[in-house]
C-alpha cells in the first residue's frame, strides 16, 4: 500500500467511514449467505471423507456411531458426528489426531498443559497458508494496513497467538517488531524508540502497560500507537473503553483457540464493535446446550462447538 493510500485509509478510519477501509477478501467477506453456506458445506464433506481416511480416532468414532462419510449431506449432518473434547485431545497424546504424515509437518504448537497433557496442534505448508490468511483479514478488520509497525507483546513459544499474529502481520506488509512479553518499561521504550503503530498483547496487560507509563510521565495522547489488537483472554466493552480512554487508540478482540488453529478464528471490526465475525468459509459453528449437546436458539446462551 503506498504511503498515499495508507494517509486516506487512516483518515477514513479516524473519522468512522468504514466503508472506505480495505477488505481482505471481498469475494468472502461480502459473500451472501446462500454463498457461505454452500462453501461451508462442500469443504465439511471434504473435511469428513479425508478425516475418517486418515485419522483413526474418529474413523473408529464413526464406525461405533454407525456413520460413513456418505450421510454427511447438508450442514445439519454435523450433529451426526462425534466431538472432540480435551478428554480425547489428551488421550491422544501427542500425535494420535495428526491427519497428515509428520515429515509434512512444519511447525508444532501446543497448550500449556497446566491441567494435564497439552493439547498440540501441527501444521503443514497449506495450514500456515490459511492461518496467515486467517490473520490477515482480522486485523485489516481492525483497521491494520500494510507499513504498519507491529509491536508483538505475546511470547514466542509453544503459544499460538506470538507466531500466529506475527506471520500474518507480516504477510499483510507490516514491520514487525518481536518485543516478547513482559519487561514493561522497555515496551514503553520500544514504543517512543520504534515508532510503534500496533500494539498485540492480551488486554489486561495492555492495561499494565498503559499505567506503568502513566507512572513514568509517558504521554499516551501524544504516542503513534493507534490500534490494539488483543486476545489470549477475555476483553469486557468496559475494559477496551478504559484501554482506549487512557491509552488513546482503538482497541479490537479477536479469538482463537489451539484445538482449531489458534488466533484467526473471529475478530472485531470497526464498524460492529464488540461483536466478532467468524472466518465461516474455514469455520463451521455450533452453540449447543452442554447438558443436552443440542444446539440452543439464536440469542441464547449455550456453549460454543467450532469445527474447521
Amino acid at each position: 500500500m503506498d504511503i498515499t493510500k495508507k494517509g486516506a485509509v487512516l483518515k477514513a478510519a479516524a473519522a468512522g467511514r468504514f466503508d472506505e477501509l480495505p477488505i481482505h477478501n471481498p469475494s468472502i467477506e461480502c459473500a451472501s449467505r446462500e454463498r457461505i453456506r454452500a462453501i461451508q458445506l462442500a469443504r465439511l464433506i471434504d473435511q469428513v471423507e479425508w478425516t475418517y481416511g486418515h485419522v483413526s480416532w474418529y474413523r473408529e468414532r464413526m464406525d461405533e456411531m454407525g456413520v460413513k462419510p456418505s450421510d454427511i449431506k447438508t450442514l445439519d449432518d454435523v450433529r451426526k458426528l462425534p466431538f472432540t473434547d480435551k478428554a480425547v485431545l489428551r488421550d491422544t497424546f501427542p500425535y494420535g489426531l495428526f491427519a497428515v504424515p509428520l515429515d509434512e509437518v512444519v511447525e508444532l504448537h501446543a497448550s500449556s498443559g497446566t491441567t494435564g497433557k497439552p493439547i498440540v496442534v501441527g501444521y503443514n505448508k497449506e495450514a500456515m497458508d490459511l492461518w496467515a490468511d486467517c490473520i490477515m483479514r482480522l486485523v485489516q478488520m481492525a483497521g491494520v494496513v500494510p507499513s504498519d509497525r507491529v509491536q508483538m507483546a505475546f511470547g514466542y513459544g509453544m503459544f499460538t497467538g506470538g507466531f500466529g499474529l506475527h506471520y500474518g502481520l507480516q504477510r499483510l506488509g507490516c514491520m514487525m517488531i518481536p518485543a516478547g512479553s513482559g519487561n514493561t518499561e522497555r515496551q514503553i521504550q520500544m514504543i517512543q524508540d520504534y515508532g510503534s503503530t500496533v500494539f498485540v498483547s492480551t488486554p489486561s496487560y495492555a492495561l499494565h502497560v498503559c499505567e506503568v507509563g502513566e507512572k513514568m510521565g509517558f504521554d499516551w495522547e501524544k504516542s503513534t500507537l493507534r490500534v490494539g489488537l488483543f486476545g489470549g483472554e477475555p476483553c469486557t466493552p468496559a475494559l477496551k473503553a478504559e484501554i482506549e480512554r487512557r491509552m488513546h487508540i482503538v482497541c479490537t478482540d479477536n479469538y482463537g483457540l489451539t484445538e482449531v488453529m489458534g488466533p484467526g478464528v473471529s475478530g472485531e471490526c470497526l464498524a460492529e464493535r464488540d461483536m466478532q465475525h467468524i472466518a465461516e468459509d474455514h469455520f463451521l459453528w455450533e452453540v449447543v446446550d452442554p447438558e443436552t449437546d443440542e444446539p440452543v436458539a439464536e440469542g441464547e446462551m449455550g456453549e460454543l462447538v467450532p469445527m474447521i
